[in-house]
């Protein structure tokens, strides 16, 4: 019985870790008893096939609490990489918002308890839409399961191939805000130069102030126009998030 409750519990603290920086199942309007019964449940799904390390029921508690924060660690990093893409859309959103002029507007996302700008908080809400629609949450819920398969309970230690992956996998991030806000930054940059042509040809006009209408106005249209585009960027990097999630864990593991 001993072994059986300490093996449920190192599986839920690093459930537990997972869950509090995971897309969803992290947002502040749900509740910490729902957290914990999740990352209590999700334990006991993956407790099969998981075993314990040798000797680790005799080790003092010193070796227990090391144990727990190595989970911990773990737990954190593999949260880390599925919330990428959270990351991601904020930084597009928030050029875009800046390309915009909508620095001074914000919304609070659903789940979220700080404000975002606008479109930050429209490519977050498409973002959860499409994980849900395409199952990519059950996709990783899943493969944190199989993941006990090679990274066993304080077995995974850290290398240069496991940094050069993290680092190539935030890259990635700024690639993607990039290509989603980029024809939105385009847009501005254009509007500026014809901006800056139209206060050297037309002194008396205020360009200051009529750069912002068309800003807003161009703007708008041509988001609500590329926004098919950036759900497909998104679903792209969504679809491709299970297999970051194993590569991550089989590093982690030393494979």
């Amino acid at each position: 019985m001993q072994e059986f409750f300490l093996t449920w519990f190192m599986v839920f603290i690093r459930a537990g870790a997972m869950l509090s920086i995971f897309p969803i199942f992290s947002a502040a309007a749900m509740p910490m008893r729902i957290r914990i019964a999740l990352a209590g449940f999700l334990a006991m799904l993956s407790m099969p096939g998981v075993s314990l390390p040798e000797g680790f029921l005799q080790s003092g508690s010193i070796n227990f609490v090391g144990l727990i924060a190595k989970e911990v660690a773990f737990g954190l990093l593999l949260g880390f990489v599925c919330r990428l893409i959270l990351f991601a859309v904020g930084l597009a959103g928030h050029h875009i918002g800046g390309q915009l002029g909508l620095q001074l507007s914000s919304l609070i996302a659903p789940g979220e308890s700080t404000p975002s700008q606008t479109p930050a908080v429209m490519l977050q809400m498409i973002t959860v839409m499409l994980m849900f629609s395409l199952d990519i949450h059950f996709e990783l819920l899943m493969g944190f399961q199989q993941s006990y398969n090679v990274l066993t309970i304080g077995g995974g230690h850290l290398s240069d191939a496991l940094f050069t992956e993290i680092t190539g996998l935030c890259a990635r991030t700024f690639v993607v805000a990039l290509r989603i806000a980029a024809p939105i930054i385009a847009v501005g940059i254009v509007v500026n130069l014809l901006m800056m042509v139209l206060g050297r040809t037309i002194p008396e006009v205020n360009v200051f102030i009529l750069s912002f209408s068309i800003r807003i106005l161009v703007g708008v249209f041509l988001f609500g126009f590329t926004l098919s585009l950036a759900a497909r960027e998104i679903s792209n990097y969504l679809k491709q998030l299970p297999d970051d999630f194993v590569v991550v864990t089989r590093l982690l593991a030393g494979g």
